[in-house]
């Protein structure tokens, strides 16, 4: 996405026509970098209300509804290459500011971002609940604490508070330097929440090839009923992975 479209989304998105809880451009980084790892593919029509906060996004008309609608798309697009990548790189705008403390401040680019993956994170937390376990889920953890810790500084030293709670009351190791140590996790982070979500996704589709079973790419919803008629969802029956 060149500069000019991201200008233009990023008025867009900032407008105060739009609804209250409409995501800002970071924030819509960090959340399609969610919706782009997930275990399980999910479609436009889903998490597209969620940028509005599932109002209408009031566009002016028909034209300017196609080219704002493309724009989202086409930053999906990089997103989701970045993933399938497992970059490394920070997202294209985003960048930390020298002095720690800043970064959870409101305007930062990085805080945003991680606000964005965080809502993208939460409303995916059943998704990802399906498939983590033991070692799996320490190491998820562990990415989703880095990645969404300068959300805010109240949640930030929330996760330091639960950290080495010992090395702390010895006064060894301060909130500011855990920060800058987060900050340094932050890219290998990115990759390993990639990495995680996509081989998951890989493996699903592996097994849905093999077993003769319907995959979850053809028209079932993942949390429409079961064709086979157990009654449950589909993701919690013949669409779910063997552990």
């Amino acid at each position: 996405m060149n500069k000019a479209d991201t200008r233009l989304l990023k008025e867009f998105l900032e407008s105060p026509a739009r609804p209250g809880g409409t995501l800002k451009f970071h924030e819509l980084q960090g959340f399609l970098f969610a919706i782009a790892c997930s275990p399980e593919t999910i479609a436009p029509s889903e998490w597209l209300p969620i940028i509005g906060n599932d109002e209408d996004m009031k566009f002016g008309d028909q034209n300017e509804a196609q080219e704002i609608l493309g724009l989202i798309m086409t930053l999906y697009n990089e997103t989701n290459t970045g993933v399938l990548e497992r970059s490394n790189s920070m997202p294209a705008g985003c960048a930390f500011h020298e002095d720690i403390s800043e970064n959870f401040e409101d305007g930062s680019s990085v805080s945003q971002w991680s606000r964005g993956f965080a809502a993208g994170h939460d409303w995916l937390a059943e998704t990802w609940e399906e498939y983590l376990f033991g070692e799996l889920d320490e190491e998820c953890g562990a990415t989703l604490m880095v990645l969404s810790f300068f959300s805010t500084r109240q949640l930030g030293e929330a996760y330091f508070s639960d950290m080495q709670p010992g090395k702390r009351q010895r006064g060894d190791e301060p909130f500011e330097e855990f920060a800058k140590t987060m900050r340094k996790m932050f890219p290998d982070a990115l990759a390993s929440y990639a990495h995680i979500g996509r081989s998951i996704f890989e493996a699903i589709l592996e097994f849905d090839s093999g077993s003769g079973k319907r995959a979850a790419s053809e028209k079932i919803g993942r949390n429409e009923p079961c064709p086979c008629g157990s009654g449950k969802k589909y993701k919690k029956c013949c669409g779910g992975p063997v552990h």
